[in-house]
């Protein structure tokens, strides 16, 4: 008993300093949530999430004057950015400005919050939903769990501090492949919401149609044609073709030579293989701050460049279907298979924050499950210290977030094929 007052206290407190961290955020506007929110509110006011809109003199807040009275600085960023902004929301589907409508309909600060809960829930049912696939159903208040959140700390902190998706859009894809394997139309139905809430999780998806898992691929493709479908009702259907068009061209043609073209410094700072590459092969900032910051060791053309990321992804998309079909096809998606789906996403998408990167949570619950056996303990040391890398600018321009998610990703490789070979 006492154990678990423990484990209380101490995931109550991580909920309090988090939920403090992400509502604090939105008052001193240094989030993303709030872009997801006037997203939402779009939709309700009867435009659509693309349009540019209104900046923060717009916002409802529970509070109004704490946002004026903030630090040094925000009265003066709020004049730079009075009238119409750019849209927060261009890389996803416009099924999120519907999915984030709801939200919307409260304050923003109190929708926050709102999100905060969801998304600390996601993080919990994420966790449980990996121990199931693991074979070993154990109770959130175990030391497990506290490991595995210790071990991710550096990616899922800022998902909550930042209020962004990562951690339900990996919620909804271990739940898919949880369900998936007694409920498969239902488990198929939670990666096509997942995929059309934030596309990369569509990998679960094209993994059911690669193991023959019919049912489950169906439910995947109807859901999420589904969500595509209701974008008719709400801006017609003229309309939501135009708005499905802009976001091919806007996010979905960019992940080739487009995404090195565009010269857009802000896309050459994240954790993406994309973003490495370009920091590397071209003549770029790899700083967040307009003072230059250059660690290029070439200077490429945008063409050459893409080639170099997709010469990069062949190996990893190798090593995926080497897993995959050396089992039988319609087996159910393991613990180690599941974290290898959920990292590989983090080198096809070319916008890999630390929040996104939180995705390889499964892959470091799969190495913690396997500590006891030597070559998985260097895995999971690799990854840790690896994401370490977060702390300095010097070492996240070179990548080591990125690097850690690739020790995760070669370790549930090696977890999946080891555990292949024992089944045999």
């Amino acid at each position: 008993m006492t154990s678990r007052r423990a484990f209380l206290a101490a995931y109550s407190a991580l909920f309090l300093f988090t939920a403090f961290q992400s509502v604090r955020r939105i008052y001193t506007q240094k989030t993303d949530y709030d872009g997801f929110w006037r997203a939402g509110r779009a939709v309700l006011d009867g435009r659509d999430p693309y349009e540019k809109i209104p900046g923060p003199e717009a916002d409802r807040l529970m509070f109004p004057g704490l946002r004026k009275a903030g630090p040094a600085g925000i009265e003066d960023r709020e004049s730079e950015d009075a009238g119409p902004t750019d849209s927060a929301v261009k890389r996803y589907l416009p099924f999120f400005g519907i999915f984030m409508a709801p939200f919307a309909l409260l304050p923003m600060d109190l929708s926050c919050f709102l999100w905060h809960c969801f998304s600390f829930a996601a993080l919990l049912a994420g966790l449980k939903c990996a121990f199931r696939l693991s074979g070993r159903d154990r109770p959130l208040d175990t030391g497990d769990a506290i490991a595995v959140l210790i071990a991710t700390a550096v990616f899922w902190a800022d998902a909550f501090t930042l209020g962004q998706i990562g951690l339900v859009a990996l919620a909804l894809s271990l739940a898919a492949i949880d369900l998936a394997r007694s409920r498969p139309w239902i488990g198929g139905a939670l990666a096509g919401l997942a995929a059309a809430i934030k596309v990369t999780p569509a990998i679960v998806g094209v993994y059911f149609l690669l193991k023959r898992r019919w049912a489950a691929a169906a439910g995947c493709a109807v859901a999420f044609a589904l969500c595509c479908f209701i974008a008719v009702p709400v801006w017609g259907a003229p309309r939501a073709r135009d708005l499905h068009s802009t976001w091919f061209r806007e996010s979905a043609a960019t992940t080739g030579a487009k995404f090195f073209e565009l010269r857009e410094s802000v896309r050459y700072n994240n954790q993406s293989l994309h973003a490495w590459a370009a920091r590397n092969f071209m003549d770029v900032n790899a700083g967040k701050s307009s003072k230059p910051f250059r660690i290029n060791i070439a200077s490429l053309s945008p063409t050459a460049v893409s080639w170099i990321v997709r010469g990069l992804q062949l190996p990893l998309a190798l090593l995926c279907l080497f897993a995959f079909f050396s089992r039988r096809s319609g087996e159910p998606m393991t613990l180690p298979e599941a974290g290898l789906v959920s990292a590989v996403t983090t080198f096809v998408s070319p916008i890999a924050w630390t929040f996104h990167l939180a995705v390889i949570i499964p892959s470091v619950a799969c190495l913690l499950d396997r500590r006891h056996d030597r070559e998985f303990r260097r895995w999971l040391f690799a990854t840790v210290l690896l994401e370490l890398g977060i702390i300095h600018p010097f070492t996240r321009a070179i990548g080591l977030p990125m690097f850690a998610c690739l020790a995760a990703t070669l370790g549930a490789w090696r977890a999946a094929m080891k555990e292949r070979a024992v089944q045999a």
